[in-house]
């Protein structure tokens, strides 16, 4: 085989090289999602269509609670918490729109918002109970 045709058979060669070079970068990558998807600090379990999702503080104290759809939009109740424990969002969705009454908590005061349609249509501030 000459130097010619050599180069020509390295040059077809070097697309099926990089596709494969991009496959397995791909595939790593894709590992390292999934791993990051089972850390410590989140669960999810199917409840029918719906998952319910829980996500942890380092500390082991509730960050976030509520649903998810099979089309990863949030959906249903969802909760927050700050990081010692105290109330921060209750909120409601419906298939990753925000809808209905909000509550916002602060450490001196509660704010209520109504959503329409993922549009704000009432906001009002409320004394803590």
């Amino acid at each position: 085989m000459n130097v010619q045709a050599k180069y020509f058979k390295l040059k077809n060669l070097k697309p099926i090289i990089m596709k494969k070079l991009f496959t397995l970068i791909a595939l790593f990558l894709l590992g390292i999602s999934a791993q990051a998807q089972t850390k410590k600090n989140q669960k999810i379990e199917p409840i029918g269509d719906l998952f319910e999702v829980t996500i942890y503080y380092d500390n082991g104290q509730v960050m976030q609670h509520g649903f998810l759809t099979q089309e990863n939009e949030l959906h249903a109740s969802w909760e927050s918490y700050y990081e010692n424990g105290n109330r921060k969002c209750i909120a409601t969705y419906d298939h990753g729109v925000k809808v209905g009454t909000w509550f916002y908590y602060y450490y001196d005061k509660r704010t209520k918002v109504v959503y329409d349609n993922n549009k704000i249509v009432e906001v009002e501030e409320l004394p803590l109970e």
